[in-house]
């Protein structure tokens, strides 16, 4: 385990004081005796210090909603550990959390016209609220001896405790369930003896409370993603949809001209004419959706039924799409003899849209 600076006592007796950077259950062990020999009145001190000296800042008033933790957590990096990455993005967090709230709390002794809070500071102010009332429980749990009856649920149901305030709760408890854990499980004969008041039994149900809160979080959690609908699309406008598409407008060597490409919305079938390549194409719409457009894409189509030709005489046979009927277009592709082959969906600037069918 890291060093202890203070030599007579690790815990009990004096204040630990870790030299280097220090782990996740390391953490545990020292605010398990700050828990025990420490009050809230100190834990504000600390972190009232903490701001005072490290960051020129007055925050006495600001931190006094903050748990407990918070406050022996600054007074363990004010004696010089160094927190793990994990622990110290949560306390950087938090320390930010405090800076912005004291730069609003500035702001409004600006403005003299009362401000509505935005919907960040109703959500702190909301878990902040739980998480004082969940700290009682525990605190109303050890002064009866453990006999009495406490619910999370109940505490978190009568807040109205919604899916955005479950992060701040579940980093709390999460902590404080590690802190407890820790001393449970540890072999080290100083700590045990620190918390000889508790029996390993009412250790074990403090620790129960925590899994309890982060089960009974989840659930609002899961209630929140329930009843939360899921966004509808809005539908984009034909306009919306072509807007990016390549093709050709028109073809002077045939008198070509591309029909509107907007028609293509919707509709069951698209003939194509390949300019380079002097191939003739039929686009089939997969379902009664019809054809639409992505980007410069044909989209919806049935890649078996769309295929496309290589035409010998195109100065005849495309007049002959141009005017012919239903039964015409039917069987025009059949009847010319060529390799038939797939289409890719792609426009671009050698495609002309010669035809559309609704």
């Amino acid at each position: 385990m890291t060093r202890i600076l203070d030599a007579n006592e690790k815990f009990v007796g004096s204040e630990p004081k870790v030299a280097k950077e220090i782990s996740n259950s390391e953490l545990g062990s020292i605010l398990s005796w700050y828990a025990q020999n420490k009050s809230k009145k100190d834990s504000v001190k600390y972190a009232t210090d903490f701001f005072k000296k490290k960051l020129k800042l007055n925050v006495e008033s600001l931190v006094k909603s903050k748990s407990s933790t918070f406050g022996f957590v600054c007074r363990i990096v004010t004696n010089g550990s160094i927190l793990s990455e994990k622990d110290k993005e949560w306390f950087d967090t938090e320390i930010e959390t405090i800076k912005k709230e004291l730069s609003e709390k500035k702001q409004e002794t600006i403005v003299v016209a009362k401000t509505t809070p935005n919907i960040q500071d109703r959500i702190r102010e909301k878990a902040n609220a739980c998480i004082g009332e969940l700290e009682g429980q525990i605190d109303e749990l050890i002064d009866t001896s453990f006999k009495a009856n406490v619910s999370p649920y109940s505490v978190m149901h009568t807040l109205e405790v919604k899916g955005v305030h479950v992060k701040q709760i579940l980093d709390w408890v999460k902590l404080k369930r590690a802190e407890f854990d820790y001393v449970l499980n540890t072999d080290e004969e100083d700590l045990k003896e620190g918390y000889s008041n508790f029996k390993k039994t009412e250790l074990k149900k403090i620790v129960a409370y925590c899994d309890q809160v982060i089960i009974d979080a989840g659930k609002f959690s899961e209630l929140a993603n329930q009843s939360r609908k899921p966004r509808k699309k809005k539908a984009k406008s034909p306009e919306q949809l072509v807007a990016k598409a390549k093709f050709c407008q028109e073809f002077k060597e045939l008198g070509l001209t591309s029909v509107d490409i907007k028609s293509i919305i919707g509709c069951s079938q698209l003939w194509v004419y390949n300019t380079k390549m002097r191939k003739l194409g039929m686009y089939q719409a997969l379902d009664a959706g019809g054809l639409s457009i992505k980007g410069s894409s044909i989209i919806n189509f049935s890649e078996e039924k769309s295929v496309q030709k290589k035409l010998r005489k195109p100065e005849v046979t495309v007049p002959e799409v141009l005017s012919g009927g239903k039964v015409f277009l039917r069987n025009v592709l059949s009847n010319i003899r060529a390799v038939e082959s797939a289409l890719s969906g792609r426009l671009n600037d050698d495609v002309i849209l010669l035809r559309v069918m609704k």
